[in-house]
């Protein structure tokens, strides 16, 4: 294990200020412990076990003779998190060295409580471990057990996954251990990693209490090799590799799961707030993706739902995935013939070895996921509709969001996508708003989309309408790309002194920017004495028809006669 330099101290120490670990403080014993054979005796008492699933001996800063006489009276006192865990700062973060044959996989990592603030883990995430804020979410549910894809499944899941991570720019998260979807996904990764165009962002939120090989991990701002290789005798399991960045969900348990789906919940949430791309008024986007799974993944699912997250599940994994497929499926107007229901609660009670009232309180859950029916799309890798899981996806958000055509193009264009608006977004028969299509174009062009950019022009945007003097002085102006900083610079050389901060490019300057660099062979119609009186013309109307329009609001008899005025003057402009 090898320590950071001096100079990271701050990030260090930053990390350690904000992001908390937890222990238990209070042994409590488990009542699934092993009976007792006679009071004193060593060998049970060493097999105690406290409700946060440690040995006795295994808490620290407890004294070990004195919490066994106490246990008695603590038997029937309630283990909580809140109550019987002590946080403290967090000693467990850095970067791990996977070695995977020839390979060397580096992930970043940290050791966190399960509430931890999510601003705190969104500027960690971003500022700290430099990643890209991304354009969309695909959250994976599945089992937690290893379980197998007939080959045809797994290439399909593998592509599309791939395929709509990297076009997107998504980040995919998971359990992010070394086993059952987690797995397969880390397996796609695989797969794919020497085709892929770009970097994909894949964040596993497993809990710290069920991971293998935690000493390796320990450690502040540290460098470390971890072990992937799991025993097979233990209960614990280990991280997989191919993940980029692990957040270790603390609740102060070991060996059980639950708390962890909170922190990746309320992330995701919060993710979904948080602006696709500054030209965009759309959040990211979640949506989640069923393989196999569990009676918990039901539970995922009735929770995505609830929230308005599209769900898509792949039909013929197994399972929880098979499960809502098939009551997807034979849904009737919110309804099930009687036959069905019973069919449906018997497939529960075989699958997951349920009696019968825990198989209908599971299919109560079941029938409230699939009323939800905009949200969910059922994908069926065998169908003649459906082959590509990644336009599966793609168009499940589409669909089971209350988004605009407008909304729509615009998610497609910040993922770049035009095969998503050509197909269901630009079609004949849509309805678009006054201005709409115009200013999708001002946003393509803003964004550097130059596929759209001719989608739109063969969809009726006219550039000669659509290149007003406002809206090219727009485009010059946008904070995006480099380029126009540098045009900035040109600007303030052109103009001999330091421009100040807001300063509007005008087209004027960038006539003068084009003379200048040309050098002085050729004059730039934007500097012309007619250029000029039409631009200052222009803008002194629309400077008088506003404060005009600001004088009349104190008269509201006059309102529409001003919008009408201030109509008639830029058109004629």
């Amino acid at each position: 294990m090898k320590a950071r330099p001096a100079s990271e101290r701050s990030q260090k120490s930053w990390i350690e200020g904000v992001f908390s670990k937890r222990e238990c403080n209070k042994f409590i014993p488990s009542s699934k412990d092993p009976h007792k054979c006679a009071p004193g005796c060593q060998v049970c008492q060493n097999l105690v076990r406290c409700y946060c699933g440690r040995l006795i001996q295994e808490h620290n800063g407890i004294d070990y003779a004195w919490t066994l006489s106490a246990a008695q009276g603590n038997e029937n006192e309630p283990w909580s998190i809140e109550k019987h865990t002590v946080k403290s700062p967090t000693d467990t973060f850095g970067t791990i060295n996977f070695q995977d044959g020839d390979h060397i996989y580096h992930s970043k990592y940290i050791r966190t409580s399960y509430d931890t603030k999510l601003d705190h883990l969104l500027h960690l995430m971003l500022e700290e471990w430099k990643m890209e804020l991304p354009k969309l979410v695909i959250s994976v549910h599945g089992g937690l057990q290893n379980f197998k894809m007939p080959s045809k499944l797994k290439e399909t899941f593998s592509q599309g996954l791939v395929k709509a991570s990297e076009t997107t720019g998504a980040w995919i998260i998971t359990e992010g251990i070394n086993s059952g979807v987690s797995k397969h996904v880390g397996d796609a990764l695989k797969a794919h990693s020497s085709k892929s165009l770009r970097k994909i962002w894949t964040v596993g939120i497993p809990p710290w209490g069920v991971i293998e090989n935690q000493r390796d991990l320990i450690g502040k701002d540290v460098v470390c090799m971890y072990q992937a290789l799991s025993n097979p005798l233990s209960k614990l399991t280990t991280l997989n590799c191919l993940h980029s960045h692990f957040i270790l969900s603390d609740d102060g348990t070991v060996g059980k799961y639950g708390n962890e789906m909170k922190l990746r919940r309320n992330l995701e949430k919060y993710l979904s707030l948080q602006k696709i791309h500054s030209r965009s008024r759309q959040g990211v986007p979640v949506v989640g993706l069923v393989v196999e799974g569990g009676p918990n993944v039901i539970l995922s699912v009735w929770e995505m739902v609830k929230n308005k997250h599209p769900v898509v599940v792949y039909e013929g994994t197994g399972r929880a995935a098979d499960l809502l497929a098939f009551t997807h499926k034979h849904l009737d107007k919110g309804m099930l013939c009687p036959q069905v229901k019973e069919e449906i609660i018997g497939m529960i009670q075989n699958t997951f070895n349920f009696s019968r009232k825990q198989s209908k309180h599971l299919f109560q859950i079941l029938m409230e996921c699939v009323g939800h029916r905009d949200s969910m799309t059922i994908f069926d890798a065998d169908s003649e509709e459906q082959h590509d899981l990644d336009l599966a996806i793609l168009t499940a958000l589409l669909k089971g969001t209350n988004l605009s055509t407008s909304e729509q193009l615009n998610l497609a264009m910040a993922w770049d996508r035009m095969d998503i608006a050509k197909k269901h977004i630009l079609i004949y028969g849509q309805h678009w708003k006054p201005g709409a299509l115009e200013q999708a174009m001002l946003d393509a062009l803003a964004m550097d989309r130059v596929d759209f950019v001719k989608l739109l022009i063969e969809n009726g945007v006219n550039l000669h309408r659509f290149l007003t003097i406002p809206r090219l002085e727009e485009l010059y102006n946008t904070k995006q790309g480099p380029t126009n900083m540098f045009l900035h610079h040109l600007v303030q050389d052109v103009k001999q002194h330091t421009l100040l901060s807001g300063y509007r490019i005008t087209l004027i300057d960038i006539g003068l920017v084009i003379e200048y660099l040309i050098g002085g062979a050729y004059r730039s119609s934007y500097t012309r004495k007619n250029f000029r009186v039409l631009y200052n013309d222009l803008y002194r109307k629309h400077k008088r028809v506003t404060s005009f329009a600001q004088s009349l609001s104190q008269h509201p008899l006059h309102r529409r006669r001003s919008s009408g005025n201030r109509r008639k003057i830029w058109s004629s402009s």
